[in-house]
């Protein structure tokens, strides 16, 4: 039964996106999608922003809520239509849209430019802004003390009437479970990497280092697209593996003992999170929300900390961590909970509609 209609419109349909998709739908609503793939070329650019305005007024008047997931220029004509046509508006922010990175050149407030400036009229001009952990509305100060990196909406807009919720993403535990056998000293993590950039904000040189430091440690790095551009600078104990299917992803999470997030910029790292549930001992930075989701359940280092304080606790890690990260997740990301907040705010549009 279809109780309503909303818009998404979205730049990378990822995996957290479609979970939305399907927890809208669920909840019995049809969902319109816009999928505007971040492309730089012109022409595509250009046929973006016409398929938006179009798709925007059809799909808009016929709904009771527009959904933009991250801040971008895809955001911007929907979000015009909305408001004309006075619907209920949410930008769901996950991290690229609230942070700046000049080192690295990342981050949606790293130019003052036409791009920008669009990103903080949507920031103004949408009812409600969720995102996936606090810190992308507060800021970092361990990310800013280590890489300069600034973050935090309520930092780039300190004057913002809009209102922010921490709506965190949610992960299915029925699915994201061990059925694999654990190997020892092993160590994995999970990034789509396709250039230096990324590979540099994943924290992909530490876990090298690592690599290097531990011989007697397998390391997996999967989601890298191209295989052979780095293979020159990996330790021989180091396995690279390219984009891997969700069932890859629960197989792989299930044979490592360890999972590693050693990022420089995260919001709530999703892989993190469903290792985690597959019983991997969770070791990351403490900066953003990685800190939240690992807790007490395996290692939380400082952006300064000792190589060796890091390889002491791979050494001596109790097994029984693993069963601990899995309850913690489920208890601290449920799908419910998601659902529970999207239905108020839906609920909310409708009596407004």
């Amino acid at each position: 039964m279809v109780n309503g209609r909303v818009t998404l419109v979205c730049s990378i349909k990822n995996t957290f996106v479609t979970k939305d998709i399907q927890m809208l739908e669920g909840l019995g609503f049809k969902v319109f999608l816009i999928h505007s793939p971040p492309y730089s070329d012109p022409i595509r650019f250009i046929g973006n922003r016409i398929r938006e305005f179009f798709l925007g007024f059809y799909f808009l008047f016929r709904s009771e809520a527009l959904f933009s997931w991250f801040n971008d220029y895809h955001t911007t004509l929907p979000l015009f239509w909305a408001r004309f046509l006075k619907k209920k508006t949410v930008i769901i922010v996950g991290g690229y849209d609230a942070v700046s990175n000049q080192s690295l050149g990342y981050g949606i407030f790293v130019k003052k430019n036409l791009r920008q400036f669009l990103a903080r009229k949507n920031y103004q001009n949408t009812d409600q802004i969720l995102v996936v952990h606090k810190s992308l509305a507060e800021g970092c100060s361990n990310a800013s003390l280590e890489s300069g990196t600034h973050s935090g909406i309520k930092h780039f807009l300190p004057d913002l009437k809009t209102t922010i919720s921490e709506v965190p993403t949610a992960y299915d535990s029925n699915y994201w479970k061990l059925d694999e056998e654990k190997t020892a000293k092993t160590i994995l993590t999970v990034a789509n990497i396709s250039d230096y950039r990324t590979f540099e904000r994943k924290g992909i040189p530490l876990f090298l280092d690592l690599a290097s430091a531990m011989p007697d440690f397998k390391f997996t790095i999967a989601g890298i697209q191209k295989l052979n551009l780095y293979k020159s600078e990996f330790p021989s104990n180091v396995s690279l593996l390219g984009t891997q299917s969700r069932e890859q992803l629960k197989k792989l999470y299930g044979q490592h003992r360890f999972y590693f997030q050693g990022s420089l910029i995260e919001g709530l790292p999703n892989v993190l999170c469903e290792a985690m549930l597959c019983e991997c001992i969770p070791v990351g930075k403490d900066v953003f929300g990685i800190s939240d989701a690992i807790g007490a359940s395996g290692l939380v280092f400082k952006p300064n900390e000792k190589k060796n304080s890091i390889i002491d606790f791979f050494i001596h890690a109790t097994p029984s961590l693993g069963k601990a990260a899995r309850q913690r997740i489920s208890e601290l990301y449920p799908i419910e909970r998601r659902k529970s907040f999207f239905q108020k705010i839906l609920q909310n549009a409708e009596s407004n509609g």
